[in-house]
C-alpha cells in the first residue's frame, strides 16, 4: 500500500512539473510572439464578445463552393483577400477595427483554403479573380475597395485589370505581377515539396484538412507560372493602388518599384525591416496604411 502511495505521489509530482513546463512554454511563446499573440488574443475576445451583423455563405463556381463571410455596414465594401496557404483568419489583426469602423467587410476563402472547395482544375490567378467576382455578384457589390495580401494581392491586380469598373481602390501587400518578382530563394522553395513539419503547419494554417497536399502542389505550380500581367496590363489599371512591400520580403523590391511606376495612380510604401507577413508581424503600421488609403478611421 505504501509503495502504491509513493508511486502516486511521484506521478503527481511529475504531472505538476509537466504542467508548469507547459504553462511556462506557452507564456514564453506568448511573450516571444508579441504583438502577434496579443493581437490574436484581442481578436478572440472580440469574436466572442462583439455582436457584429455577420452573414456567411458560398457561391458555386468552377466545380467548387467559394466560402465568404460578410459583415454588413456602409458601402463601399472592403474585400479582404488572404495569401496562398492561409485563409480568412490571417486577417485577425485587421478584422476587429475594420468591422468597428462601420464599413461593410467581406472575407473570401480562396478555393481550396478554409471552407472553400478546391475543384478539379489547375489553379490560376485568373480563376481566383473570377471566383471573387462571382462572390461580388452574388452579394450585389457593384464596386469595392480591396486589400489583398500576397496571392490575394496578385488576385486583386488581375481583377482590377480585367474588370476595372468593379474596383474603387486597391491595397496590394507583398504582391507580384509576374513570377520574376519572386526572389531566387522563394522560387526554390516553391519548387520543393514540404517536409512533415511544414506540411503540418500548412494544414493548420490553411484549414484545408485532407486536401492540403493537393492544394499545396497546385498552388506552388501557380506561383512558378503566374501571374502574367504585362506592362500594358498594369497601365490599364485605373484605380488608385497602394503597393506595400517589406525590405526582407520574398518579393523583390525593384519588382514592386517597377509595378508602382507602371500603374498610373500607384504609390509605394516599404517597411524596411519587414518580411512577407506584414499584416501579422507589423499590424499597427499596416493598419494605419490601410486606414489612411481607404479613409477608414483607426480606433
Amino acid at each position: 500500500m505504501a509503495s502504491g502511495q509513493g508511486a502516486e505521489s511521484v506521478a503527481r509530482h511529475w504531472a505538476g512539473r509537466s504542467l508548469a513546463i507547459l504553462i511556462g512554454a506557452l507564456m514564453a511563446g506568448f511573450l516571444l510572439l508579441m504583438p502577434i499573440s496579443e493581437n490574436f488574443a484581442r481578436y478572440l475576445w472580440w469574436r466572442h464578445t462583439a455582436d457584429p451583423d455577420l452573414r456567411t455563405g458560398s457561391v458555386h463556381r468552377g466545380g467548387a463552393d467559394i466560402h465568404y463571410q460578410r459583415y454588413l455596414g456602409r458601402a463601399p465594401a472592403i474585400l479582404l483577400l488572404h495569401g496562398g496557404l492561409s485563409h480568412r483568419l490571417s486577417w485577425f489583426s485587421q478584422l476587429p477595427w475594420l468591422v468597428a469602423s462601420g464599413r461593410e467587410i467581406v472575407l473570401v476563402d480562396s478555393r481550396g483554403h478554409g471552407r472553400s472547395g478546391l475543384g478539379d482544375s489547375e489553379m490560376s490567378y485568373s480563376q481566383l479573380a473570377s471566383d471573387v467576382l462571382a462572390v461580388m455578384d452574388a452579394l450585389h457589390l457593384t464596386k469595392v475597395d480591396i486589400v489583398g495580401w500576397s496571392d490575394g494581392g496578385n488576385t486583386a491586380l488581375v481583377l482590377a485589370h480585367r474588370w476595372p469598373e468593379r474596383v474603387e481602390r486597391l491595397v496590394a501587400i507583398s504582391a507580384n505581377y509576374d513570377p520574376s518578382g519572386l526572389t531566387n530563394e522563394a522560387q526554390t522553395e516553391a519548387a520543393r515539396a514540404s517536409n512533415p513539419l511544414t506540411y503540418w503547419l500548412t494544414r493548420w494554417w490553411t484549414d484545408a484538412g485532407p486536401g492540403t497536399g493537393e492544394l499545396e502542389r497546385r498552388i506552388k505550380r501557380m506561383w512558378l507560372s503566374g501571374p502574367r500581367l504585362t506592362a500594358e496590363d498594369l497601365t490599364a489599371i485605373r484605380c488608385p493602388v497602394l503597393v506595400i512591400v517589406g525590405g526582407r520580403d520574398v518579393i523583390r523590391r525593384e519588382h514592386a518599384e517597377a509595378m508602382t511606376k507602371l500603374i498610373p495612380m500607384a504609390q509605394l510604401e516599404v517597411m524596411a525591416d519587414g518580411g512577407h507577413s506584414l499584416p501579422v508581424t507589423h499590424p499597427g503600421w499596416i493598419n494605419s496604411e490601410i486606414g489612411w488609403f481607404l479613409g477608414v478611421r483607426l480606433p
